[in-house]
């Protein structure tokens, strides 16, 4: 893993999930999140901003720490991303954000659902998203040389301790996103599916979750597909609850175009079984 992305909460904090209303009714009543595929979301260079700069950085490591060790960790990290797809589902530090409202809520007329992270237990691991360009190259320079220092010190073995290291660390580069996105204070799950890749076809294989310390968190998950702008959206359905042990939902926010009212809304959440919400309106003057 990258040092550095793994988001851990600060205090209790809430993280927010802009959506529109059918979205919202779905998470409320089903108590889970769909994580969809990098390649569907709003970033045209999602994932390949990331590998752009561990490979200029790698390159220009090779002086301080040889030519073999960065080939490898290169080789491993491509194979990392071109063998996988991450699925994502997204939240932001700010409730509250205008341009959230306008491109995720329906044009204001959403929703922000407030999440305590540490009661948000899903299989997918939580990122905290690094829009700086300069602190991404002085991170993965930091962290090559860390590593290869490591290395070093073992001899060189280039074992599976080393393979299961930088094949981590290339799916945490989709922590790293182009500077124009700062706004957001994005913090991400992600869930890894398999790519399958063959002459004849394209094919996305369903994987298990581990932890940190190896521990199976979850058996693999069913790959969904809907369509959105004439598209198929591949996607994965993860419990928010951890087997309704958590009820991670702490706040509502209504978007400043929602029709709906408070009470209302209010009603809905006790119907659906979340007891306790604080509901509220958004700030923001738009009409």
């Amino acid at each position: 893993m990258i040092q550095g992305r793994l988001y851990k909460p600060e205090n209790d904090e809430l993280i927010y999930h802009y959506c529109d209303p059918n979205a919202f009714a779905n998470i409320m009543q089903s108590r889970t999140m769909w994580h969809t595929a990098f390649s569907a979301l709003n970033d045209a260079t999602e994932r390949e901003w990331g590998l752009a700069q561990f490979l200029d950085v790698a390159d220009k490591q090779r002086g301080a720490c040889g030519a073999e060790f960065i080939d490898r960790i290169i080789e491993i990290v491509r194979l990392a991303q071109g063998f996988t797809v991450a699925m994502i589902s997204s939240y932001s530090l700010n409730g509250d954000l205008l341009s959230q409202w306008r491109a995720y809520a329906d044009d204001g007329r959403g929703f922000a659902i407030g999440f305590a992270p540490r009661e948000l237990e899903m299989p997918a691991k939580p990122l905290r998203v690094l829009y700086d360009r300069a602190a991404q190259k002085r991170e993965l320079v930091n962290n090559i040389k860390h590593a290869f220092e490591v290395e070093k010190r073992f001899g060189f073995r280039y074992d599976e301790v080393f393979l299961g290291h930088w094949f981590g660390f290339g799916l945490d580069l989709s922590a790293y996103k182009h500077p124009s996105f700062a706004e957001e204070k994005e913090i991400r799950r992600v869930r890894i599916t398999g790519l399958a890749l063959n002459k004849n076809e394209r094919r996305m294989v369903p994987l298990g979750a581990i932890d940190g310390s190896g521990v199976e968190r979850s058996g693999p998950v069913p790959i969904h597909y809907r369509v959105r702008n004439g598209v198929q959206v591949p996607y994965v359905v993860l419990d928010m609850t951890d087997n309704g042990k958590n009820a991670p939902v702490k706040e509502i926010i209504l978007g400043p175009k929602n029709s709906d009212n408070e009470e209302n809304v209010a009603a809905f959440l006790i119907s659906a079984g979340w007891n306790g919400v604080k509901v509220r309106r958004s700030d923001a003057p738009y009409v």
